[in-house]
């Protein structure tokens, strides 16, 4: 068993900080790879949210990439573009989330080529998680989260049950006192 101390907190704390930090980033390019907030035709714009330290740069295309180069797609009189019958959209995320350190700048972007276009879709609902979602997972990942705090008050001791597997003697214990709860 460690034993902790005061001199340990700012340690503690920046490990503390840093798993919060990638649980958040993690956790939010998860969220923006749903349906419900990428647009979604074949599922390769939602498949390709990258977090890097350095801008994801939009180079990729759908044609260079199996499973969805091979999703067949139907244009439609007006110019529209929807999936053939009997086809349907992969997720699948591209990129593994890296391990990042709490000075790092982190970008969290999309790597497809028409990612603006995908941006002016009316099934886009990205600024909506940034501006709301992401907002809260912020204040959730990073907010104090209270703790159960209880302080050593007195030592006991009293006898052993008598069928106890060594119930021989008396159990010394320490009583704790809830400070908060």
């Amino acid at each position: 068993m460690t034993s902790r101390n005061y001199k340990n907190i700012k340690k503690d704390l920046q490990q503390r900080l840093t798993a919060d930090l990638n649980a958040l980033v993690s956790y939010a390019t998860e969220q923006l790879a749903q349906e419900t907030v990428s647009p979604v035709l074949t599922g390769f714009f939602a498949s390709s949210w990258k977090a890097d330290t350095r801008r994801p740069q939009p180079k990729d295309i759908q044609e260079n990439f199996a499973p969805w180069s091979t999703i067949k797609k139907v244009t439609l009189p007006n110019g529209g573009i929807k999936l053939a019958p009997g086809e349907k959209p992969v997720i699948m995320p591209r990129y593994v989330v890296p391990t990042f350190k709490l000075n790092q700048t982190i970008f969290i972007g999309n790597t497809v080529k028409y990612a603006a276009a995908a941006l002016a879709s009316p099934k886009n609902n990205i600024t909506g998680f940034v501006q709301g979602e992401f907002k809260d997972l912020v204040s959730l990942f990073f907010s104090d989260k209270p703790q159960r705090i209880r302080i050593a008050a007195q030592r006991g001791s009293q006898e052993r049950q008598p069928l106890s597997f060594f119930g021989v003697g008396r159990q010394e214990y320490v009583s704790y006192t809830a400070v908060e709860d």
